[in-house]
């Protein structure tokens, strides 16, 4: 996976990805990252694009079984067009061929839904690479509707619209929100958004939460999603983790463990991988000591990076 953007109008943000899986949720950005500007032109993927963009290490009929269950999620999908007189609710997708003998998957897009991703005034755009990488299917919505606002560096949801685009179940009380999906989200998502803060917000007698607020570093409006070299970024989500005060000792841990089960040593082989304040002026002492240290970190934590 080479720098792949998935870009979107923002509308998709608002429909909930309802029971997807993470694979699944991979399985269809990895799709949206090259139907974008295409039209409703049919796309043809083999197996073996899809499982590197979406970072599937399954074969065979289990794969086919992703590819399957990712398509019948989009047949549930509530999308729609409302022009003010008529509300029109449609599929995403008019052909979803899955060829088992050529391992080819052949996509069209529904010509109603074609701008989501066509000649887009407004749009959410994120790394795919980034995205993937999000094991919780919780902080991957969270990722893409922070990446919504990623100029603006805050967004407040109602308790209501946070249950329903986080698909959360009905059952769960303030608490399990607090354990199973906010808890992971810190976790996940303080490396790439710094000084991440995310704080109940209440109202009324008995200091009932009425919903959340989030918190982070606003980016820069031509701030690219590309991916940098491993070693930086590494570096760069480290330093997010230790300066986020709004962590726990514990969360800070499992926040650096799950960033360097991610990380790969790769070598640095265009010069646009650098960051732009890196260009120009990187040396291969500088390059030797960042590496050294995310080593170092390695060994910290009893992470043998060749097993992982």
């Amino acid at each position: 996976m080479v720098n792949e953007i998935v870009k979107y109008e923002n509308r998709l943000n608002s429909i909930p990805l309802r029971k997807f899986n993470s694979r699944e949720m991979n399985l269809f950005f990895s799709i949206a990252s090259r139907v974008r500007d295409k039209g409703t032109t049919e796309i043809t993927f083999t197996f073996e694009d899809l499982r590197n963009l979406s970072k599937n290490g399954r074969h065979g009929e289990t794969f086919v079984q992703d590819l399957s269950s990712t398509y019948d999620k989009l047949l549930s999908l509530s999308a729609w067009t409302d022009d003010g007189r008529i509300l029109t609710k449609f599929v995403a997708f008019t052909e979803y061929s899955i060829n088992r003998e050529k391992q080819i998957v052949t996509i069209a897009v529904n010509p109603k839904f074609k701008g989501l991703f066509n000649q887009l005034s407004t749009w959410t755009r994120f790394g795919l690479e980034q995205f993937v990488n999000l094991r919780s299917t919780y902080s991957k919505t969270l990722f893409r509707l922070i990446k919504q606002y990623r100029t603006v560096g805050r967004r407040d949801f109602t308790i209501q619209d946070f249950r329903a685009i986080l698909d959360i179940p009905k059952s769960y009380r303030t608490t399990d929100i607090d354990r199973r999906v906010l808890k992971i989200c810190r976790e996940e998502l303080s490396p790439i958004f710094k000084g991440l803060s995310i704080k109940k917000l209440h109202k009324g007698r008995g200091n009932k939460v009425t919903g959340y607020s989030f918190t982070w570093k606003a980016e820069a409006n031509d701030q690219d999603d590309f991916s940098k070299s491993s070693w930086y970024e590494v570096r760069k989500k480290i330093t997010n983790i230790e300066n986020n005060n709004s962590l726990t000792e514990k969360e800070k841990q499992n926040s650096k463990t799950r960033v360097y089960k991610n990380y790969s040593p790769k070598p640095i082989k265009q010069k646009e991988t650098l960051p732009s304040e890196m260009e120009n002026n990187i040396s291969d002492e500088k390059r030797a000591q960042l590496m050294q240290e995310i080593e170092e970190r390695l060994k910290e934590l009893d992470i043998d990076n060749k097993h992982i």
